[in-house]
């Protein structure tokens, strides 16, 4: 058996995605730890983190359940 290729870093922390509420950009990993959003509008807008965040064109979030079933998707 050969070994797993090791995963290249510098690839993955060198991505970048737009925030979803001030569309700067920063680290793609930052946007997905803070649901789409970058850190200090995370910071800003904690009483909106109940909210679902989905944007289906950059691949971020999850349909939530609710509009899966009434659009049977």
């Amino acid at each position: 058996m050969e070994a797993a290729p090791s995963l290249d870093r510098s690839k993955v922390s060198n991505r970048t995605a737009g925030c979803l509420w001030c569309h700067q950009l920063t680290a793609y990993a930052e946007v997905v730890r803070n649901r789409g959003l970058c850190q200090s509008c995370a910071e800003d807008n904690g009483e909106i983190g109940w909210r679902v965040v989905y944007d289906r064109d950059r691949h971020i979030g999850v349909i939530p359940r609710n509009l899966r079933v009434a659009y049977g998707l």
